[in-house]
């Protein structure tokens, strides 16, 4: 079969067709372009996160469309504001499959909003959904039951996975025998406390679980709560709004400096807004594998485009999630949502050809798919793999803080957390 400059063969027109690509009529197939939808908070209680996941996730895009695209057409992504609001990301998820005729949706960031879109839009009209961070283990249980099998994945470790790597960290890592956990009360709080109070309780520690809401006026009571039977540490499942407040409220409270920050708060930024070299000694625990070549890349062409460092949670697992979407619609060479989910499963499976996000690997990636060979994509949070139920394991990264800083201190490959998951999740 006839193959252009970037390895590939014809298939390219058919696939634009297939997947109602804006192919001009008497375009050539290098002017074809591959729609997929992304929908994330930018505006909402989630626009700074959603922000950034917008702008990792457009690096992705650039560099696969530099290395030759999706079937040889160049990808243009449709975005829409979810507003943080699940009602908003079901109407916006219905205009671009009903209006713009897409069949990938990339987002959203809550766990809310995301599985408000599943059920009502998606999932009933077979659109495969990628949610680059949320993490409620609900989205497990709908693939379990056969509702959303090969119709949604993530590019995060669901908290029914990290709540027990958390629960390590705290009791193994730090040695705290008796912590409080304050975590947010929503879909993704709720089972990320419970699945670390089992485990950490099953380590032999004490634990208590203290819920806040995101939109209380005053946090006192919540940190007043929490000392009450005095714990040695504060693990702390939060977002970053309420989280700032709650961890202020426990210092000038008195409270111990020994906490874990988990994720959404588990940044530099957080630590400068909440505490500083107040909370040396903490800990924080986080989806990324910041020990290497591959990130240091991103943080460099994210500087570039964007003028500043990336400190925001889950830029990294929204660039590899869009990245592994990209080359799984292009192995898939299809529309069909199934299809594409069982390619992202197999890139992200070992063996094969190793390729990472660079320019040249991208490239690789590409001419290796055209011949009909098999990748394994190592990204920037490291080697993910995707299981049938659309749960990801990853590597974990275990931060500390000294002098107001948050350091890099170790890696926790994916086996070492699938060992901590399958040992300690009951």
């Amino acid at each position: 079969m006839k193959q252009d400059k970037h390895g590939r063969s014809a298939r390219s027109t058919a696939f634009a067709g297939g997947l109602a690509l804006l192919l001009a009529a008497g375009a050539s197939q290098a002017a074809c372009k591959v729609n997929i939808g992304v929908l994330l908070a930018l505006t909402g209680s989630m626009a700074e996160i959603g922000q950034d996941n917008l702008r990792s996730a457009q690096l992705a895009i650039k560099g696969v469309n530099a290395a030759g695209g999706v079937g040889g057409c160049t990808v243009d992504p449709i975005v829409y504001d979810s507003q943080t609001e699940p009602t908003v990301a079901v109407n916006q998820a219905k205009a671009l499959v009903d209006l713009k005729g897409v069949r990938v949706i990339f987002g959203s960031n809550s766990s809310g909003t995301t599985i408000a879109e599943l059920r009502s839009v998606t999932a009933p009209a077979k659109v495969l959904l990628v949610s680059p961070s949320a993490a409620s283990t609900s989205f497990t249980k709908l693939a379990k039951e056969g509702y959303t099998k090969g119709l949604f994945y993530r590019g995060v470790m669901s908290v029914g996975g990290e709540g027990p790597v958390v629960a390590y960290v705290a009791r193994h890592m730090a040695g705290w025998k008796h912590v409080a956990i304050v975590y947010v009360n929503n879909a993704f709080g709720v089972t990320y406390a419970k699945e670390t109070i089992k485990a950490f309780e099953a380590m032999g520690g004490k634990a208590r679980l203290i819920p806040y809401n995101s939109d209380q006026p005053d946090y006192q009571s919540i940190v007043t709560d929490a000392l009450k039977d005095k714990p040695e540490a504060l693990v702390l499942l939060a977002h970053p709004k309420g989280g700032q407040a709650i961890l202020r409220d426990w210092l000038q409270s008195g409270g111990p400096q020994h906490v874990l920050l988990a994720d959404s708060v588990a940044t530099q930024q957080f630590v400068d807004k909440s505490g500083g070299k107040l909370l040396d000694g903490g800990w924080s625990i986080k989806d990324a594998a910041v020990k290497s070549p591959w990130y240091e890349l991103y943080r460099k062409n994210f500087m570039a485009a964007y003028k500043r460092t990336p400190h925001i949670p889950y830029d990294t697992n929204s660039y590899d999630a869009m990245a592994i979407t990209l080359l799984a619609m292009d192995k898939a060479g299809t529309q069909d949502a199934r299809k594409i989910f069982a390619a992202a499963r197999e890139i992200t499976a070992p063996g094969g050809l190793v390729v990472h996000p660079t320019p040249a690997g991208f490239k690789a990636a590409l001419e290796a798919i055209a011949k009909g060979k098999k990748i394994h994509y190592v990204g920037v949070t490291g080697a993910l793999r995707i299981n049938e139920y659309g749960d990801v394991s990853n590597p974990v990264v275990v931060g500390r803080i000294k002098d107001g800083k948050l350091d890099y201190y170790k890696t926790l490959g994916v086996d070492e957390v699938d060992s901590i998951v399958k040992h300690h999740k009951l």
